[in-house]
């Protein structure tokens, strides 16, 4: 049953109050998150890159293992 005109209004209203509040600062919360200090200093990316580990290597090899091994039970199931 769809709402009358006057009742979406009001809905549409609420909706807009509450989306602006949620975007308003609240400097009780900031205070009891601890942190009121400055931000961190931004790194570049180049040293975040660096201390990521090295990609996996090729799964080449161990999937084709892993796939044999898959089709010989299949082979071995439909055996009767």
């Amino acid at each position: 049953m769809p709402l009358p005109a006057r009742s979406r209004g009001h809905a549409l209203l609420c909706a807009a109050a509450l989306a602006l509040g949620a975007c308003a600062p609240f400097p009780e919360v900031a205070a009891s998150s601890g942190m009121t200090g400055a931000y961190p200093p931004l790194l570049p990316i180049d040293q975040l890159l660096a201390e990521v580990d090295a990609p996996p290597a090729d799964p080449g090899p161990a999937l084709s293992v892993r796939a044999a091994r898959l089709k010989a039970r299949a082979a071995a199931l439909g055996r009767p």
